[in-house]
């Protein structure tokens, strides 16, 4: 059939138009793309920008965590990347397009703008999903995932010791025993046993995570779940069934073995968190190893498993004694015939054999008979179990030997208030100093020879093992919980009068203390967190109360208030680290007081009140971190007695933003104060904290001051040679911190031609924090060691412009050096640097008395110094969160010889450094992986 020709065109129309229309289409786009390069390029630069900008606060967020311990999530990681590329790509075509020749600003080449044009419009949308997928805040950074085991510090136990293979075997090889049992005699060896469990525990472990808890006495669940949420890196906080489930549900797929020590009463593990049942499940290893001095724990803890550690046989008894005593003291063979009876005494003890010894070292014969006869007084007979006759009768009268041959009163006294602090606690030695010269039990003419003279009785006592040097810790001693119960004992009159002294384990906030406030004359109730106090009875007799300490709680104002106002013999009181908000009125009733101690509280109130005045025996005064900054004269006329006050405040020397309109709150003038203190007769010690360039001013007033501690913050500028023209800088200047300091860029140390042997007599530490733009201290004519010559502790911390330390190297006594994110750190000391003294310098032996070197967070550190640096004294290395670093500068002709730990977060830190062959044999014994606290 014929087709009518007029009917073909509307056929043939859409058939075109069908055809044609989508490379009409394409063509026009794509045509478009070269006379619209320009916009596109306007348009891919414009959300370019606005990605650039998310970035920024992406990094800054990860920066934060990192110095937090964070690190940052794989989403956050992979987004990182992705803009990374799109900002690249974005600034290559933008350059490509900025290349072209133009004639009167136009350019003639039509390929070039096609494609510039076309990829800005199509990268603009990859752009744009990139913002979208922007990640948020909480999802950027994590917490680091914890070490499956950390070693603890202490000595090694050999590898042929029966406990230490018996107690591996059942941990290793027994798939039915989930719960084991270590119990025995205090001292007898039961937590060294368990840290060398823990530390036989590295290569070759089938468990994901080893946790060493602590429980001492009146452990809590909450005590045990802080210490694993701490160990695990977990962020929870709130009630204790929260914190169960955050970390049933860590741990359920996981194989785990918890190391609980020193534990006295039944605690529920389940309800800590602890996924049952142990043993062996589903291919999980789940398993429990207590220590208890008490068997029946082992019965109440469903032990399956026990394991007894027995006293020493005489030979083992004999090797521990010898090497306590020293080869010296028993070089006469009737000497030696004295020490084998006397070991005979103690029974097998290590504890007493270790501190006996020490205190025999170099006695004499009559010294040896005398303590012979001592111990067969005070021992049990050989027919009877030293455990059946009871701790008092039996080891701590064996302990006191080495109490009563301390060489005199003040140093008895002084170990006797050791046991202020709680069982197992690090106790900072300028804390323990602090607290004996409170007491008067040290009390020099200087306040610096006072602190002499009380690390000299630390000392004395660690030598004699009443004290412990805590091996990862400098500044820090222990007490052995069997050493600390005798001293409680010693000063409750051998257990005759226990309610003399009042010492109470913590026991959460939770648990109600009853405290004999009518028959203690000390005591302390020390990192309790309480929030109640038991109140004190009515008695007609009066209260001798004159030691208080209650540091570490949560006590408001009116609960001290209630709890103390009848205490008025009072003579040393520590309220400091509580949630007081203002002073109690009922202090001014305390006139015998002497020491108070009143920091770390958050008060509303920035004046001291004038009924602190009453106090007129008062001695020393410590409000560091809280609110108070200025003294009215009236208070200040009355505290004749005064030694040592100290204003040091909280949010100045963390670096958090200083509060002006606290401070425009009134017409703060520190001169004045400076011109008040000038008239207390004893003062010994100040401590404060000077803001800004009118205040650092002041201190001219303060110039012939026993200034002490100063915070310098918020400076532009500072010239170390002006400051020591102040007497206090040269002569009793102790602890200088420099921080929040936005502009400072540069500190300056030049030569004074009018006094051009000035230097910092007394300062022993330094620390600069969050000082952004410094880039250096440069040393214009004075050597370093000639400026520092005491400088001991120095710490340097969010620094991010900071490029060396080089002049550091030849401090004579520098003894530890911590620095931490400082960003643009490539190299942490070098010596030759640009500084015209390092050629005089250069042949000197580096760092000649440090000890600890601590480095974490410096993203940029390549190396910490030059090839065959060297470090004779250095015994502790630390580098942690340095992911670039890929050398350390040891050689095998500078090898750091007393080095006893090099310490890393985890192995890859470790493997991932390039040495010279036989370096890193040297380096392995030392090496420690996990966390680390100083």
């Amino acid at each position: 059939m014929p087709i009518d020709p007029p009917a073909l065109g509307p056929l043939l129309g859409n058939t075109v138009s069908t055809v044609i229309s989508p490379f009409y289409t394409l063509f026009s786009i794509n045509a478009t793309y070269c006379f619209t390069a320009r916009t596109n390029l306007t348009n891919h630069r414009t959300e370019t920008e606005t990605l650039e900008g998310n970035l920024l606060r992406v990094e800054q967020r990860i920066a934060d965590g990192e110095r937090n311990g964070l690190i940052p999530t794989a989403e956050a990681e992979r987004w990182v990347q992705r803009v990374n590329q799109a900002i690249s790509e974005e600034a290559a075509n933008r350059e490509s397009f900025g290349n072209m020749r133009r004639i009167f600003g136009c350019s003639l080449n039509c390929w070039g703008n096609y494609k510039t044009s076309k990829q800005a419009a199509e990268k603009v949308d990859v752009v744009r999903k990139c913002i979208i997928s922007t990640p948020l805040p909480e999802n950027i950074t994590r917490v680091q995932p914890p070490p499956p085991v950390q070693e603890m510090p202490g000595p090694s136990m050999s590898a042929e010791s029966r406990n230490l293979q018996y107690a591996l075997q059942y941990i290793k090889d027994d798939p039915t025993v989930g719960m084991i049992g270590i119990w025995g005699p205090g001292g007898v060896g039961k937590t060294h046993l368990l840290i060398n469990i823990n530390n036989s525990l590295g290569e070759g472990m089938t468990f994901n995570f080893v946790l060493f808890v602590t429980a001492s006495r009146g452990c809590s669940v909450e005590k045990v779940q802080s210490q694993i949420i701490e160990r695990l890196g977990l962020r929870v906080t709130g009630s204790e069934s929260k914190i169960r489930a955050t970390i049933y549900e860590y741990l359920k797929t996981k194989s785990f073995l918890v190391l609980l020590d020193d534990l006295w009463d039944k605690i529920n593990l389940e309800d800590v968190g602890i996924p049952h049942p142990l043993g062996n499940v589903e291919n999980l290893k789940r398993k429990v190893v207590l220590t208890t001095r008490l068997r029946k724990v082992c019965g109440q803890m469903e032990v399956r498993k026990e394991l007894k550690v027995p006293y020493l046989q005489e030979h083992e008894a004999w090797q521990l004694f010898e090497k306590k005593i020293g080869a010296e003291t028993l070089s006469s063979p009737y000497i030696e015939a004295l020490a084998r009876v006397l070991m005979k005494e103690l029974k097998g003890l290590p504890l007493a054999l270790t501190t006996i010894g020490k205190a025999m070292y170099q006695k004499d014969t009559a010294q040896w008979e005398t303590a012979i006869q001592y111990m067969q007084q005070s021992c049990c007979t050989d027919d009877k179990d030293p455990i059946e006759l009871g701790m008092e009768t039996n080891v701590f009268r064996q302990l006191k030997f080495s109490y009563d041959n301390l060489r005199n009163k003040t140093l008895r006294d002084c170990f006797l208030t050791c046991a202020l602090w709680q069982e197992d606690a690090r106790i900072p030695k300028v804390d323990l100093a602090q607290c004996w010269m409170g007491l008067g039990l040290v009390n020099e003419k200087y306040i610096e020879s006072s602190f002499t003279k009380s690390y000299s009785l630390i000392a004395e006592l660690t030598a004699v093992c009443l004290l412990e040097d805590i091996e990862d810790s400098y500044g820090f001693v222990k007490v052995h919980d069997v050493i600390r119960d005798m001293a409680v004992w010693i000063s409750c009159d051998c257990g005759e009068n226990n309610d003399k002294w009042i010492v109470r384990a913590p026991a959460g906030e939770d648990k109600k203390v009853i405290i004999p406030w009518n028959k203690a004359e000390y005591i302390s109730l020390m990192s309790n967190r309480l929030t109640e106090l038991d109140h004190v009875g009515f008695n007609p007799d009066p209260i001798k109360l004159r030691i208080l300490c209650l540091r570490g709680n949560r006590l408001n104002e009116k609960v001290v208030a209630e709890a103390i106002k009848n205490c008025t013999s009072l003579t040393y009181l520590d309220l400091s680290s509580n949630s007081l908000r203002s002073i109690p009125e009922e202090l001014c009733s305390f006139e015998k007081l002497e020491y108070l101690n009143l920091s770390e509280n958050e008060l509303q109130v920035t004046e001291l009140p004038l009924y602190i005045g009453k106090l007129v025996n008062l001695k020393f005064l410590y409000l560091t971190n809280t609110s108070i900054r200025t003294i009215p004269s009236e208070v200040i006329s009355s505290l004749k007695a005064l030694q040592v006050i100290d204003l040091r405040t909280v949010w100045e020397l963390y670096g958090i933003t200083v509060r002006e309109p606290y401070l425009k709150g009134r017409a703060y003038n520190l001169g004045v104060l400076f011109r008040e203190f000038d008239s207390l007769p004893q003062l010994k010690a100040l401590g404060i904290t000077a803001i800004g360039f009118d205040e650092f001013d002041s201190l001219r007033v303060a110039a012939n001051l026993p200034l002490r501690y100063l915070t310098l913050i918020k400076l532009d500028k500072l010239c170390l040679s002006d400051f020591l023209l102040n007497y206090f800088a040269r002569s009793t200047l102790y602890d200088l911190v420099i921080t929040s300091c936005d502009n400072l860029e540069q500190i300056i140390v030049r030569h004074d031609t009018r006094q051009p042997n000035n230097h910092f007599g007394s300062l022993n530490q330094l620390s600069i924090f969050l000082v952004p733009k410094l880039k250096e201290i440069a040393w214009m004519g004075p050597t370093p060691a000639s400026i520092l010559p005491r400088l001991t502790y120095l710490e340097v911390c969010s620094c991010d412009s900071l490029l060396h330390l080089s002049w550091v190297m030849y401090l004579p006594r520098l003894e530890q050096i911590h620095i931490l994110q400082c960003d643009s750190m490539v190299q942490a000391f070098m010596r030759c640097h640009g500084d015209k003294l390092c050629n005089v310098q250069e042949k000197k032996i580096t760092f000649p008395c440090l000890k600890f070197l601590y480095l974490q967070g410096n993203h940029s550190l390549h190396t910490i110094g030059d090839d065959g640096m060297e470090f004779p004294s250095l015994e502790k290395l630390v580098l942690m969160q340095c992911p670039t670093v890929k050398r350390l500068p040891f050689q095998l002709n500078s090898m750091p010889v007393r080095l006893k730990e090099l310490g890393f977060y985890d192995v890859e830190e470790w493997e991932r450094l390039e040495f010279e062959e036989g370096v890193k044999t040297f380096l392995r014994p030392a090496l420690k992986f996990g966390t680390y606290r100083f």
